[in-house]
């Protein structure tokens, strides 16, 4: 709520220093465009991760919620020792993806001391694709409005 009533406040800012409209929404537009190269980056990071894991078999072991951030995780076990996944838990179809005791293929980063599992790898995909997309545009549309 703050955060909507400074931009508010921002907004209004600019338009009594006489700012267009077509600045501020290129000035929002930049915004928004950082914010994702921002998120291209984290998913190229997360794929290349990926990419020097290697396959392992492990099982679904439990999840937890980080004390920081307090976001649910899964963990899983591979060879004996518990890793936890590169993203977040999936809330909505948690009991569907997550079952304790079925054995999952899974992408291990010894490295790193993380796992990817299919949701995982799903996600660095497709945050991949639609980041460059999203940068792609934005770029479009701000060339656009120049």
């Amino acid at each position: 709520m703050e955060l909507l009533i400074g931009i508010i406040i921002v907004f209004i800012l600019l338009l009594c220093l006489g700012a267009s409209l077509e600045l501020i929404a290129t000035i929002a537009l930049g915004i928004v465009m950082l914010f994702v190269a921002f998120m291209l980056v984290i998913f190229v990071y997360a794929s290349i991760v990926l990419l020097i894991g290697k396959p392992k078999k492990g099982f679904y072991v439990r999840s937890a919620t980080e004390e920081k951030s307090k976001i649910p995780y899964a963990y899983y076990m591979i060879d004996g020792e518990e890793y936890k996944n590169m993203f977040p838990l999936e809330v909505i179809f948690q009991k569907k993806i997550y079952r304790e005791g079925k054995e999952v293929r899974l992408i291990l980063n010894e490295k790193r001391k993380r796992c990817f599992d299919n949701n995982a790898i799903a996600c660095c995909i497709l945050g991949v694709l639609v980041s460059v997309f999203l940068v792609v545009e934005s770029v479009i549309l701000i060339l656009g409005n120049i």
